[in-house]
């Protein structure tokens, strides 16, 4: 019940990559965090929950909550390429085309993450995260991360 984390995922129900918290009463909380609860959005839908289904409603809230390219919600720089990664295949699988903000706005997430990867990319053609953590300093990985995510916005795109 903890407002950070309501809705959110962890790496595991006794493990969290962002860490623990201690909530105002005390109890130790797990920080949830954003690669993550796309994943397990992800798993959701493969599961065949209906979009209703309270406990999508919550990962999609804690997700619109905690929506921005610039870092991996909870764990700023690190797995920030699979971050974009799950973002795309999980938005994409979910059907949500805007994303709706804390604040009321609408998030153009396949623009907006199209923008940001292109940008990001290296002279040679590559991408590389310059955090290291789960190997996201190997140019090969975050390329294929970021192809992986190009191809699912791409895909999106309404054919003429």
């Amino acid at each position: 019940d903890d407002p950070k984390n309501k809705g959110g995922f962890a790496y595991s129900p006794f493990e969290s990559k962002a860490g623990e918290e201690e909530t105002p009463d005390g109890r130790t909380a797990l920080r949830s965090y954003g690669s993550m609860s796309y994943a397990g959005l992800l798993s959701m839908i493969y599961a065949k929950l209906s979009p209703d289904d309270p406990r999508v409603v919550a990962v999609k809230n804690w997700l619109s909550q905690n929506y921005t390219l610039e870092e991996n919600p909870g764990m700023g720089a690190q797995g920030l390429y699979y971050y974009y990664q799950t973002m795309s295949k999980a938005l994409t699988a979910a059907n949500i085309d805007m994303l709706t903000l804390e604040n009321g706005k609408q998030a153009d997430w396949r623009n907006e993450l199209a923008v940001r990867l292109l940008s990001k990319q290296r002279e040679d053609g590559s991408w590389l995260n310059e955090n290291g953590r789960w190997m996201e300093s190997n140019p090969v990985l975050v390329t294929a991360f970021t192809v992986l995510s190009l191809a699912q916005i791409h895909d999106a795109i309404p054919q003429k």
